[in-house]
């Protein structure tokens, strides 16, 4: 099977974070804090990335073929392995606001569509989920082709769009129109639309030269991102009075500022692909982990085979279409549990380098060990500011729902290690190198 090199990577970092969340959810961050966006989005990319920080050391000193999982394994062992095991499959829910979002943007072309909105969902997602089964070869070409088109559709958003931008604001509108906390509501919001880039940790085991492609290809893809994002920000904040912008999607917006011809390639060259782009990041770097945890007996021995773990992951990613469960929900129970563990995980961090002398040694990463330790530092504030902020303007039954999430995340995996049939083979022979140090 052919390798992925660092062109390949970086368009599935920059396709996995550019997509239905910055679509979709852009217009909630103006709602919360007015032109000020597109500062908002670069500090949401900064803090995502801090969140990263374990991930980046840990892919540059090991390559793991159980991703993110795998190295949740290897740093703090099995109960909280098992947490995130338990998180990849709540994870699967999040994939329905890709399908959502497409359907949404062929209904605003084809209003005809309207009563089979639902049904272009599932048929998106059908076709999306059959496309990443097909192996790495074929996604690789795909996602390829559809980042040069999504490029050069949101470039053609910022050229026309910046010279209408009103840069003093619409009749003096202030330029955190909501005040600083809705400001930092507005940052945590916006994470989700930055957190894709993590996708690349999955893939370690598809990578050409991964020690040092896989963190490489993530700060790229995180500034291009970052900078994409600043651009769209700016212009969907400012070409509009605050009343419009706020309750305007992306592509409204853009109809407002280009010319049909060209608004029409932006909506299915840069909206829809860019939502096409993050949907198959995730699912060809999906199943690495899920096997990974069924290999070590956090899941049925039938989600060692990928087919299957497709097939499972469909049938969860449309029960929220099915059902019309709001994106905001969505987001915040996929992301607050993992920002928990994400806590817990980072403090477990702070010895890998005592632990593994060698592996930190050989690592691309360099750095003293008290810079690293801070890193850490920022990285475990990050995520706890996120999740702050993600449940600071939600009502409770959404808290709650959290609350009860990360209560049975827990009591799975400490479960599952008392039932005595959990063998963490995925980091089997990391363990028996360090053993033979």
């Amino acid at each position: 099977m052919k390798k992925m090199n660092l062109f390949d990577l970086v368009s599935v970092g920059v396709g996995s974070i550019i997509g239905a969340g910055i679509f979709s959810m852009l217009s909630t961050g103006v709602a919360l804090t007015g032109r000020s966006i597109g500062i908002a989005v670069i500090f949401s990319m900064t803090l995502m990335c801090l969140q990263y920080v374990r991930a980046m050391f840990t892919a540059s000193m090991f390559s793991l073929d159980g991703g993110m999982y795998a190295q949740q394994a290897l740093i703090v062992g099995p109960i909280l392995a098992g947490c995130g095991a338990f998180m990849n499959l709540v994870s699967a829910l999040s994939y329905s606001i890709f399908g959502i979002s497409i359907s949404n943007y062929l209904v605003q072309l084809f209003p005809a569509l309207e009563p089979y909105r639902r049904i272009l969902s599932l048929a998106v997602l059908t076709v999306f989920f059959l496309l990443a089964a097909g192996g790495v070869n074929i996604f690789a070409k795909v996602q390829n082709l559809m980042a040069v088109f999504m490029y050069i559709a949101l470039a053609l958003f910022v050229v026309f769009g910046l010279p209408k931008v009103q840069w003093g604001g619409f009749s003096g509108e202030p330029f955190m129109f909501n005040g600083v906390k809705n400001f930092c509501i507005a940052i945590a919001i916006m994470s989700f639309a930055c957190d894709g880039a993590f996708n690349l940790f999955n893939l370690q085991g598809v990578a050409k030269n991964s020690k040092r492609n896989i963190p490489l290809s993530f700060f790229i893809s995180s500034a291009v991102a970052g900078l994409i994002y600043f651009f769209l920000g700016t212009v969907a904040g400012g070409v509009l009075p605050y009343a419009e912008a706020s309750a305007t999607e992306l592509g409204g917006i853009a109809q407002a500022v280009m010319p049909k011809a060209f608004y029409l390639f932006f909506v299915v060259c840069g909206a829809m692909f860019a939502i096409g782009t993050t949907l198959l990041g995730g699912l060809i770097a999906m199943p690495a982990p899920i096997v990974a945890s069924a290999e070590d007996g956090w899941l049925p021995g039938f989600m060692k085979n990928q087919k299957i773990v497709y097939l499972i992951f469909y049938a969860t990613a449309i029960i929220p279409v099915i059902f019309d469960v709001t994106f905001d929900v969505i987001v915040s129970f996929v992301l607050v549990p993992g920002l928990i563990l994400g806590v817990v995980c980072n403090f477990a961090t702070i010895s890998l380098p005592k632990r593994f002398p060698e592996a930190w040694e050989k690592c691309d990463l360099k750095c003293s060990y008290p810079v690293f330790v801070a890193l850490i530092g920022l990285s475990i504030l990050g995520s706890l500011v996120t999740a702050y902020f993600s449940v600071a303007g939600t009502d409770m039954f959404t808290i709650i729902g959290n609350a009860v999430l990360t209560i049975v995340m827990f009591t799975y995996a400490t479960w599952r290690v008392k039932s005595g049939k959990i063998e963490l083979k995925s980091i089997q022979n990391i363990n028996e190198e360090q053993d033979n140090a």
